[in-house]
């Protein structure tokens, strides 16, 4: 009997250790930035912004996973913690001499021809995830190229609870853009409708928001996941553009085109 009890102990007591052995493993899988192996070492001549470099043989890259607010350009004046994005990136990038390892996306270009990288310095670091996780950077997936999403993601719920950067002010609701509004935004508003067209998926929010998916992006995207969020307060990011000659209730759309982009607002506040 003794033996008894004192085997049903070990086998409690491994299988309470397997468990927390296995969620550590979990997160630290879940928050595994690093570089395993790479494609190409360069060194960076210039840096336009946060998330564009140019390389000393003339070629830029967009960093991948990752937006940053814009610089002042022309007559736009620069977004709250532009410069600091920029100048950030710059010291990291001169600490380590310029010099950088590159991931390459499974999309290599974007429409601008730019080149499109996950960035890594000489000790491993990656630069996307350090600019997240200060609160100068939003996570932003963009098929294909979705490795460390997750790790992006998670990147910034931590930088979102630790209120740093872009994130130590209150999100911007729908309802407060001015019709001239445009470019990369991280909105809440209430779902209100979900219809399907022949070209994708139509999501409907309060205060004229429509969002946009794609048919090559629904594949993606759980239906029972968005039905859920209907009648709910949502979080969505993406850009932001004003519809051309819109109809009464139709001010702006942004496209979505991964599942990371819409989450209800309670969880996605959820620290």
């Amino acid at each position: 009997m003794l033996n008894t009890r004192k085997s049903a102990t070990r086998r409690f007591f491994l299988l309470f250790l397997f468990y927390f052995i296995w969620i550590g493993f979990t997160q630290a899988s879940s928050l595994d930035c690093a570089i395993h192996s790479y494609d190409e070492t360069a060194t960076v001549k210039y840096i336009h912004d946060g998330d564009t470099i140019k390389l000393l043989d003339g070629r830029k890259i967009r960093l991948i996973g990752i937006n940053t607010p814009e610089v002042a350009r022309d007559i736009q004046p620069a977004e709250a913690y532009a410069f600091q994005a920029r100048d950030r990136l710059r010291s990291l990038l001169q600490a380590h001499n310029n010099e950088i390892k590159l991931v390459y996306g499974r999309e290599k270009q974007d429409h601008y021809q730019r080149s499109l990288a996950h960035i890594f310095l000489a000790d491993g670091s990656n630069l996307q995830a350090q600019l997240i996780s200060e609160g100068l950077a939003n996570a932003i997936t963009i098929p294909p190229n979705d490795r460390y999403s997750n790790c992006y993601q998670q990147t910034e719920k931590q930088a979102l609870c630790a209120r740093k950067g872009l994130w130590s002010k209150k999100i911007l609701s729908a309802s407060d853009l001015e019709d001239s509004a445009s470019g990369f935004r991280v909105l809440s508003g209430t779902l209100n409708s979900i219809r399907p067209s022949s070209k994708g998926i139509w999501l409907e929010l309060e205060h004229d928001l429509s969002l946009r998916i794609n048919s090559q992006h629904k594949p993606l995207f759980n239906m029972k996941r968005l039905e859920s969020l209907l009648g709910h307060t949502v979080i969505v990011k993406g850009w932001l553009q004003p519809k051309k000659d819109p109809k009464h209730g139709e001010r702006f759309y942004m496209q979505i085109k991964h599942p990371s982009s819409i989450e209800e607002e309670k969880k996605y506040l959820e620290c």
